[in-house]
């Protein structure tokens, strides 16, 4: 597993997603690791867009709303007209396209 180090963010980031066409629920988390923050991914867009390939990809992210935490999952959605971030998704729905990375503190 190829990672990247956002020390601005103080977290080691994969590279790239995997995982492609499952529901979150069926996505193991690996002990350590955990889902990125909507302001992590808004940064590493921001700042390593190309080194993690974030110009086109469609991820699963962490819930940032607790009220929707365990009921709806979140995603982040790059491509050529821009960037989305949606919280409010149905989290056994699996579609071929989104994916996941992990990321774990420093």
């Amino acid at each position: 597993m190829k990672t990247i180090k956002i020390k601005e963010l103080n977290i080691e980031v994969e590279a790239e997603i995997h995982d492609n066409g499952k529901s979150l629920p069926d996505i193991k988390i690996p002990k350590g690791w955990r889902l990125l923050t909507m302001n992590e991914i808004r940064y590493c867009h921001s700042n390593y867009r190309e080194r993690l390939a974030l110009n086109h990809t469609w991820e699963f992210i962490e819930q940032p709303f607790d009220s929707l935490k365990g009921s709806k999952t979140a995603w982040f959605y790059a491509g050529s007209f821009g960037i989305d971030f949606v919280c409010f998704w149905n989290p056994l729905v699996s579609v071929a396209s989104l994916g996941v990375r992990f990321c774990r503190k420093l």
